[in-house]
């Protein structure tokens, strides 16, 4: 089983690759403009995986998986840049998933919970898509090009997802800093969430492999939480008073759509797969602990 991870310079990638790594797996990531040593250079709107990727990566025994982590993730620059944006996350998108069938190898997509405009939330993989804003439907596109073209692809959907790295990005370092400057956590008001170890969503994506599995799964943690609640846990696991501010969504004057209630019921992969996730509560605590090595 070898893997070609195509934006492991990104949270989900990162981990990815470090996992598919850790299990002596062979593996090559690619980045577009990071400057992480031991990634190759893969700018989609620039190249073909084919200049930057040896064919011969793919031969041998198999099975061979491409993981698409790849993406302009920002809600607004995909509204405000369209063109740009359409271009990589759909049209580049889909020519990648072509050379890379011509390579025998299955296509794994990351999507995101935000096919889904998040008005009932709770949403199976027999929901109907419905995207609110223009990130979701670059989503929802390609995963329906998939669905039409390449049956045995895998696609996966997540949540937000969650690490216990002080010093990489996610909620709870950023979090952390904002109350240790002595500033409030602002949150918006009714957001619902199914915050999802990062580590866990590596694991889930290889077993996925590992199982042979196709089609659509939510790779989810079961615990959901509105956004300002989770904020007020993390207060408590750092040891210090809870400020948390709530907004109305329409006090953010985003450009384009959010959803509230985008969260997902994964219980199709739990129960398919046997996998147990991390509770928040156990991320917290390993933040905490890292934090604490940090200061010593």
């Amino acid at each position: 089983m070898k893997f070609l991870i195509v934006g492991a310079s990104g949270f989900i990638g990162r981990h990815l690759l470090a996992h598919v790594r850790s299990l002596g797996l062979e593996a090559i990531g690619t980045q577009a403009r990071s400057r992480v040593p031991g990634l190759l250079t893969f700018d989609l709107l620039q190249h073909r995986i084919g200049d930057c990727v040896s064919r011969s990566f793919f031969e041998g025994q198999g099975p061979f998986y491409v993981v698409i982590c790849a993406v302009i993730s920002d809600m607004d620059l995909c509204l405000t840049d369209p063109v740009r944006a359409h271009a990589v996350n759909v049209e580049k998108i889909i020519q990648l998933i072509e050379d890379v069938r011509n390579w025998n190898a299955t296509p794994v997509f990351i999507s995101t919970n935000y096919v889904f405009d998040g008005r009932i939330g709770y949403y199976t993989e027999e929901h109907p898509v419905s995207p609110a804003n223009a990130y979701g439907r670059h989503k929802a596109e390609v995963e329906q090009y998939l669905q039409r073209n390449i049956p045995h692809a895998l696609i996966i959907r997540p949540d937000k997802n969650i690490g216990d790295d002080p010093c990489e990005y996610h909620f709870f370092s950023t979090w952390y800093r904002l109350l240790t400057a002595g500033q409030p956590i602002v949150c918006i008001e009714g957001q619902l969430i199914s915050p999802t170890y990062v580590d866990d969503t590596a694991r889930a994506i290889v077993m996925a492999c590992r199982m042979g599995l196709t089609g659509v799964y939510h790779v989810v943690n079961p615990e959901y939480f509105h956004r300002d609640e989770l904020a007020r846990q993390f207060c408590f696991a750092a040891g210090m008073s809870p400020s948390v501010i709530c907004k109305p969504i329409s006090d953010f004057h985003f450009p384009d759509n959010r959803a509230l209630k985008a969260y997902l019921d994964g219980s199709k992969f739990r129960r398919t797969t046997g996998m147990q996730f991390t509770t928040v509560r156990e991320v917290m605590q390993r933040f905490m602990q890292k934090v604490r090595q940090m200061e010593t």
